[in-house]
Parts: C-alpha cells; sequence; structure tokens
C-alpha cells in the first residue's frame, strides 16, 4: 500500500510526502494529483493533517468541536484539576474543527468531514477511525503532526530551556522559533522510527515539510502494524493517530468516560 503524508491547505501549497521527496501542489491541483494516483489501481493510505470527521451523532452533537480535540486542548486553560491536566504547551494548537480553516479542503477532495448525510453520497475514500486496520482500495486518516512530534520526543527534551515554555516552531519569524525547528527537524531524523521506515535520505526545509514528513512517518508505520503507533478516539469522539502513550490512552478514557454520561 502506498502511503503519503500530507499537510494541506486550501490558499497556500499542500505539502505532500510520499517515502521519497516532497511534492507542493496548490489547492486546485491536488484533486488531479490525487486522482492520476488513483488511476494507477494501487491502494492508497493518506495521513491527512486536517480534519476529517464531525460531531454530529445525537449523543455527541457539536458543530464547533469535537471530544477527541477538547481533550488535547491546552488543558491549561480549561483542566478543574491537576489529574486532568496533559501538560501539553504552547505552541501546539488543537483547535475545534469548525475553527480549522482547512477542514474545506478535506470536504473539496473527499467529502469528509460528513455534516449532513442527505446530501453524501458513497465516498470513494474509507476514513480509517479505530485500531483494526481494515482498509479498502483508497484510505485516509487524521494526523496531528505536532502532538504526534510532543509525544515522541516530550521526554527528550523535556529539560531543554527553548522547550521549557513552548513547542512553538511555526507561525513566527523569531530565532526562537527557528531554532526550535531545528532541533524538531534533527531530533525526528534520529528517531528508531525514521531509520526503520525510511528508505532513502530526506533534507526536510520548513515547518510544512516536517509536518508533511510527520504525517508520512506515523501513516506508514501505522500501515506496517507497527504498536508503537495508535489510533485515539473513535467515530463517536473524533479521532487522531498519534504515537502510542499509555498514560495519555488512560487519560483519555477517563475523559471519554466523564463527559459522554
Amino acid at each position: 500500500m502506498r502511503v503519503l503524508g500530507i499537510d494541506p491547505a486550501p490558499s497556500k501549497d499542500s505539502v505532500i510526502f510520499d517515502g521519497e521527496c516532497f511534492i507542493y501542489k496548490k489547492a486546485k491541483n491536488l484533486q488531479s494529483y490525487i486522482t492520476e494516483l488513483m488511476e494507477r489501481d494501487e491502494p492508497l493510505f493518506i495521513a491527512w493533517d486536517a480534519p476529517l470527521s464531525a460531531a454530529i451523532e445525537r449523543e455527541n452533537f457539536s458543530l464547533s468541536i469535537r471530544k477527541i480535540e477538547s481533550f488535547f486542548y491546552r488543558q491549561s486553560r480549561s483542566a478543574k484539576s491537576l489529574d486532568e491536566k496533559r501538560g501539553i504547551p504552547h505552541g501546539i494548537s488543537t483547535l475545534g474543527y469548525s475553527s480549522c480553516p482547512h477542514w474545506t479542503i478535506s470536504q473539496h477532495l473527499f467529502g469528509y468531514p460528513v455534516l449532513n448525510h442527505e446530501f453524501i453520497k458513497e465516498l470513494e475514500w474509507k476514513l480509517i477511525m479505530d485500531n483494526e486496520r481494515e482498509f479498502g482500495k483508497y484510505n485516509l486518516t487524521e494526523i496531528h503532526p505536532a502532538l504526534s512530534m510532543w509525544i515522541l520526543l516530550k521526554d527528550k527534551l523535556s529539560k531543554s530551556a527553548l522547550f521549557a515554555k513552548s513547542w512553538q516552531y511555526k507561525g513566527a519569524n523569531t530565532n526562537e522559533v527557528k531554532e526550535r525547528l531545528l532541533i524538531l527537524i534533527k531530533e525526528i531524523a534520529q528517531l528508531p522510527l525514521t531509520h526503520k521506515y525510511l528508505k532513502v535520505k530526506v533534507d526536510i526545509k520548513s515547518d510544512d515539510e516536517l509536518d508533511a514528513f510527520v504525517c508520512w512517518l506515523m501513516g506508514q508505520a501505522f500501515v506496517s502494524e507497527d504498536e508503537k503507533l495508535m489510533i485515539y478516539g473513535d467515530r463517536l469522539n473524533g479521532s487522531f493517530l498519534l504515537p502510542k502513550n499509555e498514560e495519555i490512552i488512560d487519560k483519555l478514557d477517563s475523559f471519554l468516560m466523564k463527559h459522554n454520561i
């Protein structure tokens, strides 16, 4: 199965990593690129950095935010006790899906997120939102590269003064942000997970390329049935493909039990 990591954008170039190189496509050309891949008649798996599901079920209705986003939102703003805090630092943004402008390109290309079943025909792309790994021919799943990097590297960078108060590596042209980006690129390149799945030398030059690369890496590991990856959440609450962390998993389970009563 061919895996693509895509950092999509509705107004600037989307960045694709295919396991060998980075490809830039304008939003209006991304559809034809994906269609050409589908015409090669090979199974595809896209790890997509944008909202792909909505909260429209009667049991869990919200047109602004899903439970998975509520959980990973910076808990210093909303947690009522230390037990509810996840320690997610400044610079890692997990907005509600209606606040993410790139959900528009998701719907344009794939028909996701589905917000009204009356207007949706049968979709070609299978949205993977569980860990059964029951793939169709064309598959996609939602990923959060910044959260992925934080889970992978938070212990190693816990003593770094540069990462003590913020993990911001994009969105500002400051020396600190640029330095964080360089460190993250270096650390991701040195991961055993990267050495396991990356077969060529890759030169990551920007935050968008880093995001696309991490999307691909998580997707490739998941398709390869690597036990270090899992999908957090489900169809009712929304889902992210992320590195496995037992402490976070336990807290998410408790959070969903508490908030889905």
